[in-house]
């Protein structure tokens, strides 16, 4: 059997919302009804609580129906797309707490970081993970997805890192959820990566995710999920000697994916995101468990799926394969697929996009979650495609 067909052993990650209480929708909101003839399958916002999740917006300016040339001018059509969202459902910016970034060049980081940095005072920048794929849907050439929360935020900086310094917070706590920015093998400065083979990189960006974590007077014993980013899948044997004893039981939800580059031309890029109360894992009967990782991890109400793939049959399949194997872990946690709230589909081909949906919409004829979808180079096991999701529980 194929040792990554449920996680590849090892992109957003299925976070669902679980407890001894019954289990309740969360709200939908949506700019449009996914019962409209001809709309994708997601909404562009899902609210859950006092948590709003964004689908991913890419550099296409609605009243036009156009993509903005050149990543600057794009990220900043991204960035008014999201606001809009934060707006009409009276969210702010200062609510922002995760931002993740796709750059089809991340030559172009400068640029993105020019136009992003400007919606965000130093005083309130979220976190964020930044990774170079292959394709976006369109054409695009960057999309961002967001988590917003309301209430009140601790902006987690461990000794010796500068407030504003990056375009980032290394971490935020909030409502019990800390949200880490992804972190590669620097030196404390961070301005740099570590001399060394892939082992001291990994090790190094374990060493600093642990630093954020002990900020937040966590360890990695509160990690309910890890998302691993590789430029080399190759490296995976090589990253569970490192990252497995870093770990404990239960171990973290993980999604691990080869992605076209990392910033600092890093070979590693983990974020994670962590309670104040550990969680326990959530094994579907029948499906195998691993050591290195939990299918399902539940926290303060949440599961965190680990990354499921697909190689075998077509890629309506694949879709199928994946998401069957989802419902087994939701259900195992006592929820159903109507109460996901966010999924990243992450391809190896573009071409697969339209057979994707097509599948997918099977098991989303209503209420779908936010999604983003980005192409990546490989994926562990040599999957073509691989899936995370969220969901969650809106009375907490």
């Amino acid at each position: 059997m194929n040792r990554y067909r449920h996680h590849s052993n090892r992109v957003l990650v299925l976070l669902l919302a679980f407890g001894t209480w019954a289990a309740s929708t969360p709200t939908l909101i949506a700019q449009q009804p996914a019962s409209t003839p001809g709309a994708l399958p997601f909404r562009t916002a899902v609210q859950a609580g006092q948590t709003l999740y964004l689908s991913g917006q890419i550099n296409i300016d609605p009243a036009t129906g156009k993509l903005v040339d050149g990543v600057e001018a794009g990220t900043r059509q991204a960035m008014l797309n999201l606001k809009r969202e934060l707006d009409a459902r009276k969210f702010k910016l200062s609510d922002v707490v995760a931002t993740h970034v796709w750059l089809t060049d991340l030559a172009q980081m400068p640029q993105m970081n020019k136009a992003y940095r400007s919606f965000f005072e130093d005083s309130i920048l979220p976190t964020r993970t930044t990774v170079g794929v292959s394709a976006l849907a369109k054409g695009a050439v960057v999309e961002i997805a967001m988590v917003a929360v309301r209430g009140k935020k601790t902006y987690i900086y461990p000794e010796g890192v500068e407030r504003g310094k990056a375009p980032f917070s290394p971490g935020i706590l909030v409502d019990g959820v800390l949200y880490v920015s992804g972190q590669a093998g620097v030196d404390t400065s961070g301005a740099k990566l570590i001399d060394g083979d892939f082992s001291a990189q990994v090790d190094q960006t374990l060493k600093n995710v642990t630093r954020i974590l002990r900020a937040a007077n966590m360890d990695f014993s509160n990690v309910a999920l890890a998302e691993v980013y590789l430029t080399d899948v190759g490296n995976f044997e090589a990253l569970n000697k490192v990252y497995v004893p870093y770990t404990r039981e239960p171990r973290p939800a993980r999604v691990p994916v080869g992605v076209a580059a990392l910033p600092l031309r890093s070979p590693i890029e983990i974020t994670v995101v962590a309670h104040c109360k550990p969680g326990r894992s959530v094994l579907p009967a029948g499906m195998d468990p691993s050591g290195n990782y939990s299918r399902g991890l539940l926290a303060d109400g949440r599961i965190y799926l680990a990354g499921v793939f697909s190689r075998q049959g077509s890629t309506q399949d694949q879709v199928r394969d994946c998401l069957g194997r989802i419902q087994k872990i939701v259900a195992a946690g006592g929820l159903n697929l109507r109460q996901a709230v966010e999924a990243r589909v992450y391809l190896t081909d573009l071409n697969d996009y339209d057979a994707m949906n097509a599948a997918y919409r099977e098991f989303f004829a209503e209420n779908p979650p936010t999604r983003a979808t980005v192409v990546v180079p490989q994926l562990p096991g040599n999957n073509r495609i691989g899936m995370t999701f969220v969901a969650a529980q809106s009375a907490r």
